[in-house]
């Protein structure tokens, strides 16, 4: 039986696992895995645990999942001892409750964007200490206790306050607590929005950390808030216009403009021809008879292209090589 914090929506299996298995940084999508075999590898499945780092003494009989839920339904913070660690966050211990887990993103102080040993060594130095944790998320038939250090020290007062007074289309000031693979939360006086790498920028972006920062102070745009689910999406590119809404006032068919290759694929490349618009030079239209397009273009290489067609609607713009000069 899973029981959650009125208005909490749980992360879906394919958050959780690319969290556990390649942490809150990963460049690249989680290798597959069963959920299951993902929990039990944290110690929290129905199978026979996997050991993992740090000392285990969960003490003598079972744990109380009706405590567990208890302390999801009161909201009150609790102190938990932190007895190990993985890649995606903490596995800690209060007498008499199931093991919990803390995930990085929901920790006070975690330095931002470490990786490989520098992160390992991080949570290590959390093993022995004490936590104001509150829970998030209760789940007897999964195993799952996940807790939270970044809510428990946040003031319901001034959190009521701001949901009372944020709009959808509202521009609020606000500044970057942490980056993770997926975006940015934001502190927006009280309470983290979440500004996902979707709404960073127009163009491509692969790191959330090109576009921002930890400590960084900047202006966003509220596109949701939601009191009941606890959730404020936020938006930076919105406040720049779309470059695809004006596309036909700058670029016509039958062109030749300037761009940077951004990524070569089996079948192409696409070129950045400015901030937020790519159009795709296919295989067929580089100008020469190659096996692979690497032959031909490279990633970061400028480029001559003539436009062969625009679809804005589409977002698409069809590119071609032939018959044209020496790129420059």
């Amino acid at each position: 039986m899973r029981v959650t914090e009125p208005g909490y929506v749980p992360p879906s299996e394919e958050y959780w696992t690319a969290l556990m298995e390649q942490g809150e940084f990963a460049r690249w999508p989680a290798p597959e895995a069963e959920p299951e075999e993902i929990w039990e590898g944290l110690g929290m499945g129905q199978g026979r645990p996997i050991p993992m780092p740090g000392p285990w003494d969960l003490g003598a009989g079972e744990p109380d999942w009706r405590a567990a839920r208890a302390c999801l339904e009161s909201g009150q913070p609790l102190t938990v001892t932190v007895v190990g660690y993985n890649r995606g966050g903490l596995i800690v211990q209060a007498e008499g409750l199931p093991r919990g887990f803390v995930p990085a993103s929901h920790l006070l102080h975690f330095p931002n964007a470490l990786d490989g040993p520098s992160r390992a060594s991080a949570l290590a130095r959390y093993i022995g200490q004490t936590l104001q944790v509150r829970a998030i998320e209760v789940d007897e038939v999964g195993g799952r206790f996940v807790l939270s250090e970044r809510l428990a020290h946040q003031d319901p007062r001034r959190v009521e306050a701001l949901f009372a007074e944020l709009r959808p289309g509202q521009v609020r000031r606000g500044v970057v607590t942490k980056v993770t693979s997926f975006g940015a939360f934001v502190d927006l006086g009280g309470f983290e929005g979440l500004l996902h790498l979707s709404e960073m920028s127009w163009g491509r972006i692969n790191d959330p950390g090109e576009v921002v920062r930890a400590g960084q102070e900047l202006e966003v745009l509220v596109l949701e808030v939601n009191p009941q689910e606890r959730r404020v999406q936020l938006s930076l590119k919105r406040l720049q216009p779309d470059p695809w809404e004006t596309l036909p006032q700058r670029y016509r068919v039958g062109q030749v403009v300037e761009g940077v290759v951004t990524t070569v694929t089996h079948f192409g490349a696409f070129v950045r021809l400015e901030e937020g618009v790519e159009g795709l030079l296919h295989i067929s239209e580089l100008g020469a008879t190659v096996d692979h397009p690497r032959e031909a273009v490279r990633e970061g290489q400028r480029v001559r292209v003539r436009i062969l067609s625009i679809d804005p609607a589409a977002r698409r713009i069809a590119l071609s090589r032939r018959g044209l000069e020496a790129d420059v």
